[in-house]
């Protein structure tokens, strides 16, 4: 008889709670291995969530989940790294980096720990001034982003934390991103555009602009946008515009948005990797044109 347990919830040998029936053996036999004495119903598969509480279960209680993970549990959208998870552990704890763990040392104040699915996890500020100081600056912007969108992240309050905690690695980079921060950010390639539009000295777009015709119907969404100047600004993202269907869906966008006196600029994330002169070029001459028609 194959033995089953409530949800999909991973589960380590040592809980107290499983019915006497599972032992050891029955367990091997019934269940997927995750990680060492930690095990899955097979026929189930992990979810963001549950990776990071495989991974805690086996590295035990006193592990914090930090990092990406930690704002994986904050509701954090942009990034789930199912297959890397980031704990926090004492520089004194016990505890090694395998190859889906990541172990991390670090002094911890109980004050930056709160409890999340009943794993202790960094707070949304801590998790912000560590995901903050990693580079490159345009990651850490759209962990920020994606991070202050989700919980409402009080940028007064992380300037402050930032203040009373100096003098570590990426603290630089942490300080010039704050006023950048926008929640609007629907993915890290628009966090990324933004960064490379604010670092090269161009005015800061809106984002997340609707774009209305004449009977109030929406034409658009634009990911960034100039009103006064009508440009706006998209990261076309692989999974959204790259069928014959979604182009052409696309194309017809841009038209009509031109018809109401806008003009749309678009890159992928191919073109802004091997080009980031050229889109920054472009929208520099779009919006001194479009000034100077006003």
């Amino acid at each position: 008889m194959i033995m089953t347990i409530d949800g999909n919830q991973p589960f380590h040998l040592s809980d107290t709670g499983l019915p006497e029936s599972m032992t050891p053996r029955a367990i091997a036999r019934d269940f997927r291995r995750v990680h060492r004495g930690v095990y899955a119903d097979p026929a189930t598969e992990l979810g963001p969530i549950e990776t990071i509480r495989a991974a805690w279960l086996r590295s035990g209680p006193d592990a914090v989940v930090g990092g990406v993970s930690a704002s994986v549990l904050h509701g954090a959208q942009f990034f789930d790294y199912r297959d890397h998870v980031e704990l926090l552990r004492h520089p004194t704890g016990q505890g090694r980096r395998t190859r889906h763990v990541r172990v991390v040392r670090a002094d911890i104040d109980p004050t930056d720990i709160v409890e999340i699915d009943g794993m202790p996890t960094t707070t949304a500020m801590r998790t912000a001034y560590d995901l903050g100081r990693r580079g490159p600056a345009w990651l850490g912007l759209a962990f920020l982003d994606d991070l202050t969108a989700a919980t409402e992240l009080d940028l007064g309050e992380l300037w402050r934390y930032i203040v009373d905690h100096p003098g570590v690695r990426g603290i630089r980079q942490i300080r010039g991103l704050i006023p950048w921060i926008d929640a609007g950010a629907e993915s890290s390639g628009e966090s990324w555009m933004r960064h490379l539009i604010l670092a090269d000295g161009l005015p800061r777009p809106e984002t997340q602009v609707v774009l209305r015709d004449e009977r109030g119907i929406t034409v658009a969404k634009f990911d960034h946008a100039y009103r006064a100047e009508k440009i706006g600004v998209e990261f076309d993202g692989f999974d959204y515009h790259y069928s014959d269907e979604q182009r052409a869906a696309d194309a017809a966008r841009d038209r009509e948005s031109a018809r109401l006196g806008w003009v749309t600029l678009r890159r992928n994330s191919a073109q802004l990797s091997l080009d980031p002169i050229g889109f920054l070029t472009r929208l520099d001459r779009l919006l001194d044109e479009r000034a100077r028609r006003r």
